[in-house]
């Protein structure tokens, strides 16, 4: 078939179809294995996929004991529905009821077991849609000598590889009481060499937030809340550390003067539509509400401005995420997961249950990442080309 078909206007075709479909046709021939497994095929395909608007949602079943993945397809402007969604095949079990998502870029789902404190837990970084994963190889910095935390980033940047960023922070006895010191040692896991490779000259002031660490990843930066001792009695000043991953870059993102004298650990920082976001919870122990704040400009101080409160919510667990439509999505104990109308200040429960700390939500776009490593298993009775044939013809005729 391919024999009839210019290249240049086969890919064109390629690039429009689902990751299911161009799995089963790298069986028809080499050639076509070739272009749809190459890395400019896949990062075109990727970067074609900007009108996509799916989200993956996983949450902890308290009576199986098992994580649950599913995606859900969501209507910019319209209220979120759970009914149709895909449950995805979860090939691995967590030691410790189920894995911190550290974050979802382009199709790659980075996974640590860590249970908020192992430092030397396996990352993982999975694909669903190609159903194919990678365990990292042991980083490299783990002092043995002192006690120590690991904050992770990932993501990825157009035509670079995708990456994870582990930061080290070692306690020292005479930091003034504070518990762990900056600068932190950093070391970049790139999935293009496969490796870890030690940061040099690395000078950062701020402290990523120990145990409780979340990324916010927006615009190839990764971004995690922080702060930075001012004085000996404890006193601190809240910010945002920020990472370019394609510069390899430490950078700071400065918090409305509000928020910064604030203590960071009732923060939690998300990305809302297409802006940097913080969501402050009225205390640390019981959050039966909270305020959610964005910055309009992105790295100007001055354009952080809170743009709705959710009031008492006696049940309020925590903020899941944000959706195009404006809702904001809550786990509510004994309930599940809701939608909040921060125009009506209603509530709808979506009807999916979980452990309340569990549900997390990201934007999902699949791709053909980490697909050379990939098997096709499935069998069907019609043969590739034939199925190809009708849809070049379909193509053509439309």
């Amino acid at each position: 078939m391919s024999d009839f078909i210019p290249t240049d206007i086969l890919i064109e075709i390629l690039l429009k179809l689902p990751v299911k479909s161009l799995i089963r046709f790298t069986t028809v021939a080499k050639s076509w294995r070739s272009i749809i497994t190459s890395r400019t095929f896949i990062d075109s395909h990727i970067s074609g996929g900007g009108n996509n608007h799916t989200l993956l949602l996983r949450r902890y079943d308290q009576s199986d004991k098992l994580e649950h993945y599913s995606l859900f397809q969501t209507t910019k402007g319209e209220t979120f529905r759970a009914s149709s969604s895909s449950q995805l095949e979860f090939p691995f079990k967590s030691q410790n009821g189920y894995f911190r998502i550290v974050g979802c870029c382009d199709g790659l789902v980075c996974l640590l077991d860590d249970l908020f404190v192992n430092c030397s837990s396996p990352i993982v970084i999975w694909n669903p849609s190609v159903r194919n994963h990678i365990v990292l190889p042991n980083p490299s910095i783990n002092p043995k000598e002192v006690p120590h935390i690991a904050a992770l980033g990932f993501g990825g940047v157009a035509g670079d590889a995708h990456k994870v960023v582990r930061l080290v922070y070692c306690r020292k006895t005479e930091d003034f009481g504070f518990g762990f010191v900056a600068p932190p040692m950093v070391e970049i896991y790139s999935l293009g060499t496969g490796k870890w490779r030690t940061m040099i000259g690395v000078d950062v002031r701020l402290r990523v937030l120990e145990y409780m660490w979340n990324q916010a990843f927006l615009n190839g930066v990764v971004h995690w809340l922080a702060y930075e001792p001012i004085d000996e009695n404890k006193t601190t000043r809240g910010s945002i550390l920020s990472f370019h991953m394609g510069e390899e870059v430490f950078g700071e993102v400065a918090l409305p003067d509000e928020l910064a004298s604030e203590s960071v650990t009732s923060f939690c920082i998300f990305v809302i539509g297409e802006s940097l976001g913080i969501v402050k919870y009225d205390g640390e122990a019981t959050r039966q509400s909270c305020d959610v704040w964005i910055m309009k400009e992105y790295g100007v101080k001055e354009s952080w401005i809170k743009l709705y409160r959710i009031g008492t919510l006696e049940r309020l667990e925590k903020v899941v995420g944000f959706l195009e439509s404006g809702e904001a999505l809550l786990a509510l104990m004994n309930i599940g997961l809701v939608a909040y109308n921060p125009f009506t200040m209603q509530t709808t429960d979506l009807g999916i249950e979980g452990a309340p700390r569990s549900f997390y939500v990201d934007n999902y776009s699949e791709s053909l990442l980490l697909l050379k490593g990939h098997v096709v298993g499935d069998t069907e009775e019609e043969s590739s080309v034939r199925r190809i044939e009708k849809l070049v013809v379909g193509m053509t005729m439309n």
